[in-house]
């Protein structure tokens, strides 16, 4: 069986089957595509081996990824969250994503004051991992995004607020009065996973708003049921290279509710691809244009169930709009493209999948977890992006991988529907 030199940990994880392990090691023996382990859960704090959510950005020729250290994704059966338990851990590469710093907990970077603020536990989840907690206090943000200003400076939002690096991830600040719970109005902002810089707006970050109370999954006391139609999309940006953010919210079509927004900034234009939460069987595109009305449309991708975020992006190799999706219920990562002039028409191009697991047949969110391919990176110098995922198991064990491909779409299109 081929193994692309993995651990039992990481095969364990990936839950390939041979025949696709090969077909990896075969792209990867062309230049076109290859697949390695970023961080896996091998001695893992308490009940906290679930690694995953990875989200990532490049400044000069250094890699800053974000990604989870938690019990699990399903709450029944993961374990209880604890002070190990940590939503924003920071990781870099220098060299192209083949070695890797250690984890820094982001927490690490706050005053001891604003660290624990209202809990152990951030605000958006302390319904999900241990004892019910009802303090409001908190940040109004769920989920990391992350993104490079035009200054070069790294750019974190996450369940613990604000954050920025000016020396490439070797440090950061914690901004403490950005998305506090008496600093900042409103409902919690579920993120998508990048940040772009905009030439007008400057720093932009996506999202929907989801209220304080518990899903009826989740009974919690505070505030009854949330709302999960979000008519509208959130847009936090920044004019001071991530100091200080304002928050604006567009209202979408009563047909249109989104989720986690994924963005690429494109010849001044916003390209945004989010979860439809209506029909949970497709995504919304949107396109923010200045002095124009959103545009908004379904996409011609489907799913029948299990809508994951998706990563949005431009391939200057192409000059298309490319999609990578997680398929969760068939285990899949594909990848879609779109030229940026046929955006109306909303018909994207299937281009091939990019990895494939569930060897074993198993359920997702019941007995098998991934893939959140969400915040990739595209790499001029290299031709390459960079895109991160996770897979495992939903109550844990589950860990964060890179899994790189040739901006060359045309040629790894033809390699994968050859093999």
């Amino acid at each position: 069986m081929a193994s692309c030199g993995f651990s039992q940990l990481a095969l364990q994880l990936l839950d390939a089957t041979a025949e696709h392990l090969e077909t990896l090691e075969r792209g990867k023996e062309r230049g076109l595509i290859e697949i390695a382990p970023v961080s896996l859960p091998g001695q893992p704090l308490g009940d906290n081996n679930h690694l995953g959510w990875p989200v990532a950005t490049q400044t000069g020729d250094t890699l800053v990824l974000i990604r989870r250290r938690i019990p699990g994704h399903n709450p029944r059966g993961a374990g209880d969250g604890d002070t190990d338990s940590t939503f924003s851990m920071a990781m870099t590469s220098d060299d192209g994503g083949h070695g890797w710093s250690e984890a820094f907990d982001l927490r690490n970077a706050m005053e001891p004051s604003w660290h624990n603020r209202g809990g152990v536990l951030p605000l958006s989840h302390r319904y999900k991992f241990g004892p019910v907690n009802d303090s409001r206090a908190g940040y109004k943000l769920h989920l990391n995004a992350i993104g490079t200003s035009a200054q070069g400076t790294v750019v974190a939002l996450c369940n613990y607020g604000a954050f920025r690096s000016t020396d490439r991830g070797a440090t950061w600040t914690h901004l403490h009065e950005q998305f506090r719970e008496d600093t900042t109005p409103g409902d919690i902002v579920y993120l998508g996973p990048r940040i772009v810089q905009h030439p007008e707006m400057g720093l932009c970050a996506f999202g929907n708003t989801v209220g304080y109370g518990r899903s009826d999954r989740f009974p919690n006391p505070v505030d009854g049921p949330v709302d999960l139609t979000h008519h509208s999309l959130v847009i936090l940006h920044s004019q001071d290279d991530g100091l200080t953010w304002q928050k604006e919210i567009r209202e979408l079509p009563r047909w249109a509710a989104q989720h986690e927004a994924s963005a690429v900034c494109h010849e001044g234009e916003l390209f945004i691809m989010g979860r439809d939460c209506l029909t949970n069987s497709t995504y919304l595109q949107i396109r923010v244009s200045n002095n124009k009305p959103l545009d908004v449309r379904r996409a011609s991708v489907r799913h029948t169930r299990a809508l994951d975020t998706p990563d949005i992006d431009f391939n200057p190799l192409t000059g298309r709009l490319e999609f990578v999706r997680s398929f969760r219920e068939k285990q899949l990562i594909d990848l879609w493209s779109l030229d940026p002039a046929d955006w109306e028409s909303a018909e994207w191009r299937f281009e091939g999948v990019l990895f494939s697991g569930q060897q074993r047949g198993e359920e997702f969110y019941k007995s098998t977890d991934g893939f959140h391919p969400a915040g990739g990176v595209i790499d001029r110098d290299r031709g390459v992006q960079h895109i991160f995922f996770y897979s495992g198991h939903p109550n844990g064990p589950a860990g964060t991988f890179r899994l790189t491909r040739t901006l060359n779409t045309p040629e790894l299109r033809a390699f994968l529907s050859d093999r």
